[in-house]
């Protein structure tokens, strides 16, 4: 029975990336993908003729991890960044709602200038000068990390968790800042707390004088473009991309890795697990994932809206929503006031909405009269039912990055030639999925060098 160099379960941008940079080194790859597409969470959506992202539509540049790709596969790919404006914080105050743009320098909700005045305005003068006090306390530990929730809180006070950080956290990364540590969302930005002593002076090192949300990037075309290129450029390489394959078990066998799918089981040198998190728990332990898995569901719904109010964009590029405020979303995207290249494709007086769902299993983004609701709460702008002429929306089960097994299992696992990678063990975001990955991959090109030398 022949055995393959590398095979790879799970056909999103990490297992992509991976195959690509192994079958370009020689190795012999496949990729199974359980989906009928590739892409994981970059995928595409239309209305009225209007492709743009229904997954992730951005990431962060604090690594070349994007750019890198790009130009080492020679992707026929622009990097694109936002249109000037920022993204809005609605939350709740002693008066009732609070709308203000997200203060300009700070790094996952944690301010680098307490007394700035886009701080003052959402903290109030003595929620400034509790924060302010953060850089007297002692100084920050790295040892006994504690959660994000309770580390921001000891230090910064609540009213930076309530109305900055949390907000943040649940819109950007689905989860709760008690679920997530700092070191894990943002590495660089623990890091440098860890070594100045404090999280104000951490983010002051971190923090650029751009506009709130400047950190990102995009793909000129949608992000989902980055998945479909890179999909082509590994089958250039000559690895076996297969989709509609469900794997059920992995297992070291014999030396090898054996691999069951529903129609065979087939071997490997090396594998790598590059599904999410609740996927990777059910491929190691079959068993016990019997136990009902409780990572939540994303869930994205995208509206084509007519109404001319919204050219002077409000809002920004959009809407981070704390979590006390009466709202069936967790974050709205003005698509395209955030990304230039949509914005040319759309008539003057219409505007593309995304809503990111605060729970994807409660209602209240079905229907064009809920989306004009949550739209006109959002962004203050009236909206009827009628304005909205188009709705569509997608669901990720597996999204939320939680690691899979610890690390003392990580190097069992990698020892059998058992590997993992995306999200779910590197870390949040493409900043950190892409390095991660292609460092993996690297690393099998140089053992299979070594052992045929």
């Amino acid at each position: 029975m022949s055995v393959a160099d590398l095979l790879v379960i799970g056909g999103g941008i990490a297992g992509l990336a991976i195959a690509h940079d192994a079958a370009k080194a020689g190795l012999q790859v496949t990729v199974l993908e359980a989906a009928d597409r590739v892409g994981g969470l970059l995928q595409r959506a239309e209305l009225d003729g209007v492709a743009f992202d229904i997954g992730a539509e951005s990431f962060a540049t604090r690594t070349s991890g994007v750019a890198g790709l790009i130009a080492d596969a020679g992707l026929p790919l622009a990097v694109v960044t936002p249109a000037p404006g920022g993204a809005h914080l609605l939350t709740t105050g002693p008066g009732g709602l609070l709308r203000a743009a997200l203060p300009r320098r700070t790094v996952l909700g944690i301010p680098a200038d307490p007394f700035a005045a886009d701080v003052v305005r959402i903290l109030g003068a003595d929620g400034s000068a509790r924060l302010a006090a953060e850089r007297d306390l002692p100084p920050l530990s790295g040892a006994d990390e504690p959660s994000l929730a309770e580390l921001v809180t000891e230090r910064c006070g609540p009213l930076v968790l309530e109305r900055l950080v949390e907000p943040l956290c649940r819109s950007v990364y689905s989860q709760p800042a008690q679920a997530v540590r700092l070191s894990r969302l943002h590495p660089a930005l623990w890091r440098a707390a860890v070594s100045y002593g404090s999280l104000l002076a951490g983010a002051d090192a971190c923090a650029t004088d751009d506009r709130a949300g400047a950190a990102v990037g995009g793909i000129n075309g949608g992000m989902w473009r980055l998945a479909a290129e890179l999909d082509r450029a590994a089958q250039d390489q000559g690895a076996r991309i297969r989709t509609g394959v469900s794997v059920l078990a992995v297992a070291a066998d014999d030396g090898h890795v054996a691999v069951t799918t529903a129609g065979a089981v087939v071997r490997a040198r090396h594998v790598v697990i590059a599904t999410g998190a609740a996927a990777a728990r059910a491929l190691l332990d079959p068993a016990g994932a019997q136990t009902a898995d409780t990572t939540p569901r994303v869930r994205v719904v995208a509206a084509l809206v007519d109404n001319p109010a919204f050219d002077p964009r409000p809002v920004g590029s959009g809407v981070i929503v704390a979590p006390g405020v009466p709202s069936a979303a967790k974050a709205l995207t003005h698509a395209n006031a955030k990304w230039p290249w949509l914005a040319e494709t759309l008539p003057v007086g219409r505007h593309l909405f995304r809503l990111s769902a605060r729970d994807a299993d409660a209602p209240g983004l079905e229907t064009p009269a809920d989306v004009a609701r949550e739209i006109a709460l959002l962004t203050g702008t009236p909206v009827d039912a009628a304005d909205v002429i188009a709705l569509t929306s997608a669901e990720y089960a597996d999204a939320v990055s939680r690691a899979p097994v610890d690390e003392r299992r990580l190097t069992e696992l990698s020892d059998a030639g058992i590997h993992l990678a995306g999200a779910a063990v590197a870390g949040t975001g493409l900043a950190s999925v892409l390095p991660h990955a292609r460092d993996l991959a690297a690393s099998f090109s140089s053992t299979s060098s070594r052992s045929t030398a």
